[in-house]
């Protein structure tokens, strides 16, 4: 009986999967039009009434395939110049939608929200991301690796409203075909849609409704058929800009004092289609300056903290150059140009970038020329060249090349893989040297990686080895000559009782060796429980992270706290909250404690987010740290607060303003945005940093308009 019994499940449990799939996936077909469509939000064109209609959703969460417990219709149309997607999201309650954000590229945490992806190349694996909330409000992204890595910052050039009734909201998008990339001819893109409830922490979707899947997973998306007719308008597009100000004491690239007035002038971006799935842009003397800070940090290891990028031209289309470990070791890191170490600006004269697809083939070349500095650095050549080809279902074989040229050469080379075994599991590796004036040995990396994850298990274990003179000046390494051992399991379970939505528990080892002589140098073994509610809120706690690290030379914490060499072992614990997210007010917490070297460390960190309404938000955050040594004892504090003042969605207003106690310096940032057209603005920006850390007070006062031209 037994036999046949499990015979029976063998054969009935691929079947029951199949029908499972099946049901995640659909066809909608877009309909061609000549009359024109008001952007309103209202839908109240003839023809959306007519076109055809998605209508069929499931729950994500908070109960995986149950039907939406709100209806949506989703229908698409599109002329000669702009695919149009039209939302009705009905509600039992509209009373109570979520609606208060402004800012666009905001995550609409705290929002409903609309999702629309499109993967226009058909490939499976790469697609826009457009989001829209019950205002209006746009936030857009690339989409790479099947949803594995996201851009943001890509900022596309499309036009939403949203309309607000007795019976829900609608949501009306027009994208202008000259900002998508596609291959011509196709009949078909992927499509999927998902909407976000947040009152009720409800996540439902058209296709990919498995929580292990989820919307950015490109290749278990619907389809959008009729669309051989489309045809791309060739691309041009220009955005020069105009900057000028007033300063005092502020720092350049040549590490010089500088005050009085400047001026400049330059491209931010050009923007030419060679072909429908293939952009160049081109940057000339950019100006930076509405970038957004860096939030400051208290470091308390011995190695480098890695410092994201937040400049719009190396922003865009950053996925198509990723290569290797994001911020542990990456071949290419875009802040290694125009940045001094420190964060000042370098100036640079022009960047080239060229990306998109050819055939199954990702490309992306990068040409940046950096401006010469009398007495400190020659002129300055980068050059980046990454292609990754398609294989199989959603794999992936590649390789990269890197350079770096003036006054001498550092280059780097590698070659990676993904692939892709199942929904679930995902084996990727690279291997990658550098070359570097002298150094003729040990000078390369490797990494092999196994990923597992389906609703009740994570499973990841990783090999990795940096050898000693691996140095890739255009990218990121915190630490070489060692070999690392790192494994992660972890098991989720819903146990419907306490509100509880999700409990998970699990573990991490990471495990550390010099390659010279396989003697250990860092060891953390690390237990935890994380608890997500139903209503959004969550808790985890790590009772246990014991960390073993080994000092081969003496660790300076600060320029009078200095650790001496030995092994030294420690052991710490861990508590996190956050609490509901859809409410105006969230609060969230931590608290950490134990050793910390020879003596001990406690951490207390506070912050809330107060949305008074869809103009005003309220964010602060504090951090502090109470470090006993038998060489010192001392504490630090880290103070931020951000506030917004948004007029509408046209005229945003923030300001950041951070304390730092060991810095021993205060900074402060000021924006004022009005976007008087659509891609054209005005920023004023004023930066101020004060403080007994510094030896001069600096601030500064920025001016800058933009505008888009485009044929």
């Amino acid at each position: 009986m037994r036999p046949t019994l499990f015979l029976l499940l063998l054969y009935f449990i691929p079947q029951v999967q199949a029908q499972i799939e099946a049901a995640s996936s659909f066809t909608l077909r877009a309909r061609r039009i000549d009359e024109a469509i008001k952007i309103d939000g209202k839908l109240d064109e003839p023809i959306w009434s007519t076109a055809e209609r998605l209508e069929t959703f499931y729950q994500r969460e908070p109960v995986e395939g149950n039907p939406a417990s709100e209806k949506t219709e989703v229908s698409v149309v599109y002329d000669t110049k702009y695919i149009y997607i039209g939302v009705h999201a009905y509600d039992s309650e509209p009373h109570k939608l979520n609606a208060r954000e402004l800012s666009r590229d905001s995550n609409f945490g705290n929002d409903d929200k609309i999702d629309i992806l499109l993967d226009t190349y058909g490939d499976r694996r790469n697609a826009f991301l457009f989001t829209v909330n019950p205002l209006g409000t746009q936030c857009d992204q690339l989409i790479t690796d099947d949803g594995r890595q996201s851009n943001v910052s890509w900022d596309g050039l499309w036009f939403s409203e949203a309309h607000r009734n007795d019976k829900g909201y609608s949501v009306e998008i027009a994208v202008p075909l000259t900002t998508l990339r596609y291959a011509e001819g196709l009949d078909s893109w992927g499509f999927n849609v998902s909407r976000t409830i947040r009152r009720k922490n409800e996540e439902v979707l058209a296709a990919s409704w498995k929580r292990t899947l989820g919307l950015l997973r490109i290749s278990q998306a619907g389809q959008l058929t009729g669309l051989s007719e489309i045809k791309r308008p060739r691309l041009f597009d220009i955005k020069p800009y105009v900057a000028g100000g007033v300063r005092q004491n502020v720092q350049d690239g040549r590490g010089e004092i500088r005050s009085g007035l400047f001026v400049g002038a330059g491209i931010e971006v050009a923007r030419i289609g060679l072909t429908p799935s293939l952009t160049a842009e081109i940057t000339i003397n950019p100006d930076f300056g509405q970038a957004e800070v860096d939030t400051q940090v208290v470091n308390f290891t011995r190695f480098s903290v890695f410092f994201p990028e937040r400049r719009e031209f190396f922003l865009e289309n950053i996925g198509f150059f990723n290569f290797g470990r994001i911020a542990v070791n990456q071949m290419f890191f875009s802040r290694r140009i125009g940045l001094t170490e420190d964060g000042r600006p370098l100036p640079i004269d022009y960047g080239v970038k060229l990306t998109g697809k050819i055939g199954r083939y990702n490309v992306g070349i990068l040409q940046v020329q950096t401006r010469r500095i009398a007495g400190l650095l020659p002129e300055q050549h980068y050059t980046v060249a990454r292609v990754r080809r398609d294989i199989f279902k959603s794999s992936s074989v590649g390789a990269i090349f890197v350079n770096r040229q003036g006054g001498r050469y550092n280059r780097g080379y590698g070659i990676d893989t993904q692939l892709d075994l199942s929904k679930f599991w995902r084996i990727s590796g690279f291997l990658a040297a550098t070359a570097t004036p002298g150094v003729k040995s040990d000078s390369f990396t490797g990494r092999i990686s196994s990923d597992y994850r389906d609703n009740y298990f994570s499973l990841t274990a990783v090999y990795e080895e940096i050898g000693r003179n691996f140095n890739p000046e255009l990218g990121f390494t915190f630490r070489k000559d060692v070999k690392q051992l790192f494994t992660f399991t972890a098991y989720r379970l819903r146990p419907r009782m306490f509100s509880i939505r999700e409990i998970e528990i699990g573990g991490l080892l990471e495990y550390y060796a010099l390659r010279s002589n396989n003697k250990l140098s860092t060891r953390t073994v690390t237990c935890f429980i994380a608890a997500d509610f139903n209503n959004s809120s969550s808790v985890s706690w790590q009772p246990f992270s014991q960390v073993t690290d080994v000092l081969l030379r003496p660790f300076r914490l600060r320029p009078d706290v200095v650790i001496p060499v030995g092994s030294y072992t420690f052991q710490r614990s861990r508590l996190e909250y956050s609490s509901n997210q859809s409410k105006p007010f969230i609060f969230r917490g931590l608290y950490e404690s134990g050793g910390y070297y020879s003596g001990s460390r406690r951490e207390i960190a506070v912050g809330f987010t107060y949305r008074i309404n869809e103009h005003i938000l309220i964010s602060m955050d504090e951090r502090y740290n109470l470090v006993t040594l038998p060489q010192a004892k001392f504490s630090t504090s880290l103070y931020g607060l951000r506030t917004t003042f948004n007029l509408s969605r046209k005229t945003l207003i923030s300001s950041f303003l951070q304390l730092n106690s060991a810095a021993r310096l205060t900074s402060l940032n000021f924006r004022l945005r009005y976007i008087y057209r659509p891609n054209s603005d005005l920023y004023v920006i004023y930066n101020q940093n004060t403080g007994k850390g510094l030896q001069q007070q600096s601030y500064q006062l920025q001016f800058k308009t933009t505008i888009y031209f485009k044929r």
